[in-house]
């Protein structure tokens, strides 16, 4: 499960400075697991492969490198293909190397930087306070009896959700850029938001810190059972009721503790009120590109960075002034029955038959299941042309072999699609799939058939990720030419 400060279409990342050589007092740097996320979905271009820092003779370079460090001071480290690893980190973006020297490529803010951001953003905080002090105010009013949920409901629907249209603000007629950065000591109130959609149009928010996160990936798993929650829905599964008891879900008399509030209700429309007006509060905060220019910044990178520092600054000043109560768990990591107040989903529809089938598909890695097939199949008797039951139904039988099955529900789907093209990419990875199950039978002259029609068709442009299937990003044209050169595989 990765964790994101930040969500906005897609994701973030963070930066950090440092002195020639290993800094004193920061042998226990690990910039990978210090690191942070953000996507506005530009260019990755600049954008580091953090990941290769999860390797500790990595870190232990790239620590070296904070500001800049001479190659013989890497040489001495005794590291024995020191040449390949340096290959690797300026190929992943990590470092840049010079003839004689190393350095970072991507920011971290450590020791005097780490301050002088600390200064930036604490006074832009100050400035903020009034306005988010007035946001509290309005939120108690709304919540009644759900004060417990005012924190996270300030953050992730409030603080959270505003980077892309503030940036757009900002910086007229630019796009939020991927960033990657560090800060080191990170900010005791530093938190992030994992948002998912959930069944019948509903969306999920969780809040996590560094503190505690390991919510995550169990409210995930639970996406459908937490759905049913949030409409009153009975819980089959006992296991599953006192799982979610664990973090405060329901409680010991059964009833359910979820915060949930229906789409353009009251609260909804308060809360995108209050996002609203600090997105405007922003782009004057600072002189974000002079601000930057002193940090050695792109100054669109150096927006997403600070903003982020500067609302952690708000919640450190508002809950040492006793105005806003974070809750325990984000802050020392329990107690874990708190991992409720941590959560808000935002219903559309209630649960019905094809979320169920869903529900097994995603359980078992977003593969089908006999199980699977036959929930999507009874939802398919209700909704005949539904291309979501088509299109997961057919993938199901391909999960379990049952490629002849699978043939014709695909045919289907693309007929549906055909007849009212409003998603071409069913259209035309719908055939694929045809191809990969011809291929499956062992019909590789029908199979290549099938590829170039798709190299025909007027969608071939669509592209696909499929990361259960090791498939993409890439797109129906590309796919199909090395599909006709090598048939699918990918167990």
């Amino acid at each position: 499960m990765f964790r994101y400060r930040m969500l906005v279409g897609t994701l973030v990342i963070l930066v950090v400075a440092g002195c020639s050589g290993r800094p004193d007092g920061l042998d226990e740097l690990n910039l990978y697991d210090a690191a942070s996320y953000f996507s506005g979905g530009s260019s990755r271009e600049r954008v580091a492969r953090v990941r290769l820092l999860s390797d500790s003779t990595n870190n232990r370079i790239a620590v070296m490198c904070l500001k800049e460090a001479r190659l013989t001071e890497l040489e001495a480290l005794g590291v024995g293909d020191l040449d390949q690893r340096l290959s690797a980190l300026e190929d992943g973006r990590v470092i840049e190397v010079s003839d004689s020297t190393c350095s970072l490529s991507f920011p971290v803010f450590v020791g005097e930087e780490r301050e002088a951001l600390a200064r930036v953003t604490s006074a832009a905080a100050a400035e903020l306070s009034p306005l988010v002090e007035t946001t509290i105010t309005r939120l108690e009013e709304e919540l009644g009896d759900r004060q417990d949920v005012l924190f996270h409901l300030l953050w992730s629907r409030v603080i959270d959700v505003v980077w892309w249209d503030a940036f757009s603000l900002a910086f007229v007629g630019e796009r939020p850029p991927m960033v990657s950065w560090v800060t080191y000591p990170s900010h005791r109130f530093a938190v992030g938001t994992n948002y998912e959609s959930m069944p019948g149009n509903s969306s999920f928010a969780m809040t996590w810190s560094d503190g505690f996160d390991e919510h995550l990936s169990y409210f995930s798993e639970m996406n459908f059972e937490l759905h049913q929650a949030a409409w009153g829905g009975e819980l089959e599964s006992v296991e599953a009721r006192a799982g979610l008891q664990d973090y405060g879900v329901f409680d010991g008399d059964g009833d359910c503790n979820l915060f949930s509030y229906q789409n353009d209700e009251r609260l909804d429309s308060v809360l995108t009120d209050l996002a609203n007006r600090y997105t405007a509060a922003l782009p004057d905060l600072i002189d974000w590109s002079g601000t930057a220019d002193e940090f050695g910044l792109h100054a669109g990178d150096f927006f997403v960075i600070a903003l982020h520092e500067v609302a952690y600054a708000l919640f450190e000043n508002l809950y040492e002034a006793g105005k806003l109560d974070i809750p325990d768990l984000l802050l020392e990591g329990s107690p874990k029955a708190q991992a409720v107040r941590l959560a808000s989903v935002i219903t559309d529809q209630p649960p019905g038959p094809l979320d169920q089938a869903m529900a097994l598909f995603m359980k078992n890695g977003w593969h089908g299941s006999r199980e699977a097939v036959a929930e999507f199949r009874a939802a398919l008797e209700q909704d005949p042309d539904n291309r979501e039951i088509l299109w997961f139904l057919g993938l199901s039988l391909y999960d379990i072999e049952e490629y002849s099955e699978a043939i014709p529900v695909f045919e289907r789907l693309f007929a549906v699609v055909e007849a009212d093209p409003d998603e071409p990419w069913k259209h035309v990875w719908g055939l694929i799939w045809i191809g990969h199950a011809y291929d499956a039978l062992g019909e590789r002259a029908r199979a290549i058939a099938v590829y170039e029609s798709v190299l025909s068709s007027d969608h071939s442009s669509a592209r696909l990720q499929m990361g259960q299937y090791n498939i993409g990003p890439i797109s129906a044209e590309e796919w199909a030419l090395q599909r006709i050169a090598v048939p699918f595989e990918w167990k």
